[in-house]
């Protein structure tokens, strides 16, 4: 199973479409869509929602503890160019510094950050880093219920000091989303794989009980 957390509607759509997901629990707090072998959760915005609905979506599949976790959604950064798409190799939670190292075992092209996880959307972006509110949230939660290989966090740039946040609206979103679908199920992709070969290498040893 892979379990797509995103804080905003409009980063959901072009997934849902892609994916082929179908709405199961569109009147609950955390809206849920399932397909074959994937979930997505709508979180909404900031980092207690983020882990919030982690949580929900883990109790709701009854995943079992070797699932896939990808955080996908828009981030700003001071120089980095509109559509930009980064996964964090590095999280911060501003409010608390206290920092996470997501492990990149995988060989795909695909350029890494760091990623500050704000309380509030950062207008100057004083640091060299990515800015969202969710990831501080998502990850340790997360991690409580897979390795951390196979827990990471896909940023698009969605605002620099060029476009400030204050523009973006849900249809520029999506577009940003939907720009990245092919780097997205490459990744995707890639921790499934993982997924399948981490949970064979730990599976139980039913022959060697037998023997018990």
């Amino acid at each position: 199973m892979i379990n797509l957390v995103v804080a905003l509607k409009a980063e959901a759509r072009p997934l849902i479409r892609h994916y082929e997901l179908h709405d199961r629990h569109a009147g609950t707090t955390f809206p849920v869509y399932l397909g074959t072998g994937m979930a997505l959760v709508v979180s909404g915005p900031g980092k207690a929602a983020a882990a919030a609905a982690t949580a929900w979506l883990q109790g709701l599949t009854q995943g079992n503890k070797h699932n896939a976790w990808l955080n996908i959604g828009i981030a700003g950064h001071a120089t980095y160019a509109i559509g930009d798409g980064r996964i964090a190799n590095r999280i911060t939670e501003h409010a608390t510094d206290r920092s996470w190292y997501p492990p990149q075992v995988y060989d795909l092209d695909i350029a890494t950050g760091r990623l500050l996880t704000v309380d509030s959307p950062e207008n100057d972006y004083p640091v060299d880093a990515l800015y969202d509110m969710e990831a501080a949230g998502f990850y340790p939660e997360a991690c409580r219920f897979s390795t951390g290989e196979l827990v990471q966090c896909f940023k698009i740039v969605s605002d620099n000091r060029q476009h400030a946040n204050t523009k973006i609206t849900a249809k520029h979103c999506e577009q940003l989303v939907d720009s990245q679908l092919k780097t997205i199920n490459s990744l995707v992709e890639t921790l499934g794989n993982m997924q399948k070969q981490y949970n064979n290498r730990h599976a139980p040893d039913l022959d060697g009980l037998n023997d018990c």
